[in-house]
């Protein structure tokens, strides 16, 4: 069954819908609407311990407590320095090998591009679909506050085990056809 059915959609442009529901990696989708390489521009990452509580818990199987790394960044354009995307991904470290943890770490590559890197293969599900407005973000894209912004979350499985849940948001007055 489709949560989210394409008819709740209709206000958006092809690219965007296309953005939020994709279960491929949202990167190359940008390189290639974009015709620019894009990078990942960090604003917070920090390893948690002992997390018990995560949204749509209910609704996953992560067994807790556990350690995460919680990372926020912006998918950035290489030539432009325009963010595009900002994500917000909780990580769960102890599912992924040790070279994999330590590229999201010391590295400034999406994590699309990594799941390449490492043929890592995934199965995405989304959870929610959403809009609001852009309030705190604004700033980072050039926009005002009251504008609206798009915004999906879905978790990432990897040999049927849980390794990430992810929210990606941009603005709605990005990507139009």
């Amino acid at each position: 069954m489709n949560k989210f059915p394409l008819a709740n959609l209709t206000h958006l442009s092809r690219f965007q819908k296309i953005l939020l529901i994709t279960d491929g990696t949202v990167t190359k989708l940008l390189e290639h609407y974009l015709d620019e390489s894009i990078i990942v521009q960090k604003l917070n990452e920090e390893i948690q311990q002992g997390i018990s509580t995560f949204p749509y818990n209910d609704e996953l199987d992560i067994e807790t407590p556990t350690d995460v790394l919680q990372r926020e960044i912006f998918l950035q354009g290489e030539l432009t320095g325009k963010n595009w995307i900002y994500a917000d991904s909780t990580i769960f470290i102890h599912h992924l090998s040790a070279d994999f943890r330590k590229d999201l770490l010391e590295s400034n590559q999406p994590i699309g591009k990594l799941w390449i890197k490492y043929r890592l293969e995934t199965y995405k599900s989304i959870l929610s679909i959403q809009e609001e407005k852009a309030q705190s973000l604004a700033p980072y894209f050039g926009i005002n506050e009251q504008d609206r912004i798009i915004s999906r979350t879905y978790s990432v499985y990897s040999n049927q085990k849980i390794i990430m849940l992810i929210t990606e948001k941009f603005p709605l007055l990005f990507f139009q056809d």
